[in-house]
């Protein structure tokens, strides 16, 4: 229930969208070795893709038909962000700052639209942080998103990389939610069999980004960070023992941090796309009710089609618990009030 004693709305944390227009902008300059998600894919999988969007692309664009599939689903509210394929890290700087400015007036334009429908997750050209600080003010201040989408890695480059440091500064200081999503597996070559890159390949992607989160600092620098990691996080939160048995063996391993590497864990967010309800109860369990958020990854094939089902059937949570998954946690993060 929400303070006034309704019914809270769910939210998905975990969705995404496409603005065409920009692909024109850099059909020119894309080849597939730029982006890990495309270098390392099979024809089969190409094939396959290609089959998904011509099934299901105006999903990812139009929201009359989103709203069909959200009412569908029992979804109230859609934190709409823009597909990895479209983050566009690869660009140059200054058509990196284009195309995010192009997607997050498109995002702002859906919500303006239907506002009670979406809020929007923006997007921000991180090859170059001074330019992405600007479009951060831009999307924070002009268009008042409350929250941002960006990738587990910028071109191969980890999080913990000192020149992100002023980024992950200022969004401590605004109080946005950051939500993680990964593209792939930027070291994919083992990965491209069998649409490894995406099964195998982004949790994994996921898991060395939290990692590089732990240990290069920047969770116990930036403590106050609100940082959800997609898919249930990857691979880690379920398997953070050998990294608290690491820090006791290895001083190596405590030059940054001054905890065991499990309990940063807890600063972070989840969403609830596991696909298992007993993997789902785990997450839950261990990092608490109130730190799990229900994202769906739609339209994507991927995705959860029935997300409240999934978490419906997780044995042991009361009604406030199920509540706070479904939409009260997003709803406090992101400001949302209906």
């Amino acid at each position: 229930m929400s303070a006034d004693g309704g019914r809270t709305p769910t939210v998905d944390v975990h969705c995404h969208v496409t603005h065409p227009a920009c692909e024109a902008l850099v059909a020119d300059v894309f080849t597939p070795e730029v982006d890990p998600f495309f270098r390392y894919a099979t024809p089969a999988s190409d094939a396959v893709n290609a089959a998904q969007m011509q099934a299901n692309g105006v999903r990812f664009v139009d929201p009359e038909v989103r709203i069909r599939d959200m009412d569908a689903m029992g979804i109230d509210v859609q934190a709409i962000a823009i597909a990895p394929p479209q983050y566009y890290y690869w660009t140059d700087p200054d058509l990196g700052a284009r195309l995010s400015s192009m997607q997050n007036d498109r995002l702002a334009e859906i919500v303006a639209a239907h506002p009670e429908r979406f809020v929007a997750l923006g997007t921000l050209p991180l090859q170059d942080v001074d330019v992405a600080l600007r479009e951060l003010e831009r999307v924070t201040g002009d268009l008042g998103f409350r929250g941002l989408e960006i990738c587990t890695n910028v071109n191969g480059v980890d999080l913990d990389d000192e020149r992100f440091a002023p980024f992950f500064r200022r969004v401590e200081e605004l109080g946005l939610l950051v939500v993680l999503h990964p593209h792939g597996f930027s070291h994919g070559d083992r990965l491209a069999a069998h649409y490894m890159i995406n099964t195998v390949g982004m949790p994994m992607d996921s898991t060395v980004c939290i990692a590089h989160l732990i240990f290069g600092g920047v969770l116990e620098r930036f403590p106050d960070l609100r940082l959800c990691v997609v898919h249930g996080g990857g691979y880690l939160p379920f398997y953070p023992a050998r990294l608290d048995h690491a820090y006791e063996a290895r001083p190596d391993v405590r030059e940054r941090i001054s905890r065991a590497p499990g309990t940063y864990l807890r600063q972070l967010y989840f969403d609830t796309m596991v696909f298992d309800p007993v993997m789902l109860g785990r997450l839950i369990e261990d990092y608490g009710d109130d730190h799990v958020l229900l994202g769906t990854d739609y339209p994507f094939d991927m995705g959860e089609a029935d997300p409240l089902g999934l978490l419906g059937r997780v044995d042991g949570l009361d009604d406030a618990a199920r509540a706070r998954i479904a939409g009260g946690n997003a709803a406090r993060l992101l400001g949302i009030d209906r």
